[in-house]
């Protein structure tokens, strides 16, 4: 007869990667509110910055200083720079190509509209911060939280690749539920193609770099949009 014995040292990892979990993603489900509800851009922004960069920045810093969790673990590995190059410019590409494309694809697809977005900021100085260090922020904590220590979580119950890019893009679409269903559907595929990008590299700062290339391109207007759209 074998007797089964529960690890508590195993089940307290468990809990701590969960409890990190929580942490570094539910911010990202709970900034969206300020879609819907604040009007005033400098509220917005101040939401925003405390919400999803100061608050799980804390929260990496905290895991790593205190050594329940390396630095590895959050995409923090070496790289050599052919390997980032390759990484950055294909993972920009392809998800410029979808964020510039896809909408078209699925224009006719059922839909349910923005329940809000971002006020817009009528401060040049603001704006310029927010699509320059404001962009390369979100590029930073989307993927330290959404790939990185996505995979990492995820890779304590599975193993297989397909099942941790499904799951790690529904997850990523779906912090951007106040910008509609299409919006949602978007970045789950750009969100797959960082994923896929992750998983064959286990280093985040190329795909951080791509993650604000799209964005960059999408949002403040300096390379035209038009050098991407094939439809």
């Amino acid at each position: 007869m074998v007797c089964l014995h529960n690890n508590p040292e195993s089940e307290n990892n468990h809990m701590l990667y969960l409890i990190a979990l929580i942490l570094l993603a539910a911010p990202f489900y709970l900034n969206d509110f300020a879609n819907i509800f604040v009007k005033s851009w400098q509220c917005w922004l101040f939401i925003d910055y405390v919400g999803v960069k100061l608050f799980p920045f804390l929260v990496v810093l905290w895991l790593i200083r205190s050594g329940r969790m390396a630095p590895s673990e959050f995409g923090f590995s070496p790289q050599s720079a052919l390997s980032f190059l390759a990484v950055f410019v294909m993972a920009a590409l392809v998800g410029t190509l979808i964020d510039q494309n896809g909408y078209r694809l699925i224009e006719h697809f059922p839909e349910w509209k923005a329940l809000g977005g971002m006020p817009s900021i009528t401060s040049s100085l603001w704006d310029w911060i927010d699509l320059t260090f404001g962009l390369f922020m979100v590029g930073i904590f989307e993927e330290i939280v959404f790939r990185a220590y996505m995979h990492r979580f995820l890779g304590r119950y599975t193993r297989n690749p397909l099942v941790i890019v499904l799951i790690s893009a529904l997850a990523f679409g779906l912090i951007h539920w106040s910008l509609g269903l299409h919006a949602m559907v978007i970045t789950a595929l750009i969100g797959a193609v960082f994923m896929i990008a992750y998983i064959g590299t286990r280093s985040i700062p190329a795909i951080i770099c791509a993650h604000f290339a799209v964005n960059f391109i999408d949002f403040a207007g300096v390379i035209p949009e038009s050098l991407f759209q094939l439809l």
